[in-house]
């Protein structure tokens, strides 16, 4: 098998192309998944959104970062999520 096995976003690593052995360590590491700009994991045809570790659907994923786009930038500085304080478009 030629490429990589899945391609994984997390908050220790950023992006990282694995192959099964790889994946299967990933996941004894217990990194986090986060990722605002798409899909934290790409698997074939599968895709999963995760931000700061937490599972969304992609209708409900695209929707919260919308919500943070709208968000006056005052509010996102304040706001008590780490990841939308540092959220840049």
């Amino acid at each position: 098998m030629s490429g990589p096995y899945i391609v994984v976003y997390s908050r220790e690593r950023g992006r990282e192309e694995l192959t099964h052995e790889g994946w299967y360590m990933f996941l004894v590491d217990r990194r986090s998944f986060h990722r605002i700009d798409g899909p934290a994991i790409i698997q074939n045809e599968h895709n999963s959104w995760y931000i700061d570790n937490v599972c969304h659907s992609e209708k409900n994923y695209n929707k919260l970062i919308q919500e943070i786009k709208d968000m006056p930038l005052v509010l996102r500085l304040i706001d008590s999520r780490w990841w939308v304080r540092e959220f840049e478009e």
